[in-house]
């Protein structure tokens, strides 16, 4: 029962729309489903180690998290920045090199991980999911399958995304290029609202 609820706690944190579900929608309709699907990847395999932490030391995190939450809002706001401008410094490009393939899916996932990580809300998401289910890591015998449970939730929501995108929309190449300038817009307005909290709060301490 524990392991199910983690899988639900993984794709609950998925659903909200924010920085990661616009990264997967730019780089499965510009780059194909192998570049959405790795770049849930790295946003699933941030999130298990958010519910790693969170479920075998809580109390320290939260107290870190508060003590540090403003230094962690700029440094999201600095990695999704360079994300958001990378894409839009490409021109909407729809199309990679074969000989990159290979490297830009890990690309997408590093990308992600890194942004996952860097973002204290998503970090504070985790926390109260795993809360609110009572997610128990002394009733199961190998709870080290639980942060894997919630990586695994998580990453299957974003497959079953990828694949829907994949499989029934077909954008011609003027309207991908669009697509992904105002995804690289939407991602530097995302960092740009961290930049500015993190700023105030350090201000404010």
């Amino acid at each position: 029962m524990e392991y199910l609820k983690a899988l639900l706690a993984g794709l609950i944190v998925a659903v909200p729309m924010g920085p990661v579900f616009v990264m997967v929608v730019q780089r499965t309709l510009c780059h194909g489903r192998r570049a959405g699907a790795m770049v849930g990847l790295g946003a699933a395999a941030g999130d298990a180690i958010f519910a790693a932490v969170g479920l075998l030391t809580l109390t320290l995190v939260q107290q870190l998290v508060a003590d540090y939450r403003g230094w962690l809002l700029l440094l999201g706001g600095l990695l999704l920045g360079l994300i958001g401008f990378g894409i839009l410094r490409r021109g909407g490009s729809v199309e990679l090199p074969p000989d990159r393939k290979d490297l830009s899916g890990w690309t997408c996932a590093l990308q992600a991980f890194g942004s996952t990580l860097s973002n204290p809300g998503a970090l504070a998401a985790m926390l109260a999911v795993l809360a609110i289910l009572k997610v128990d890591v002394q009733a199961t015998r190998l709870p080290f399958l639980l942060p894997a449970a919630c990586g695994a939730g998580e990453w299957l929501y974003w497959l079953s995304l990828v694949y829907l995108m994949g499989r029934y929309l077909r954008l011609n190449p003027r309207t991908l290029r669009l697509l992904s300038r105002i995804a690289g817009v939407l991602i530097c307005v995302f960092a740009l609202v961290l930049l500015v909290r993190g700023i105030l709060m350090l201000t404010e301490s």
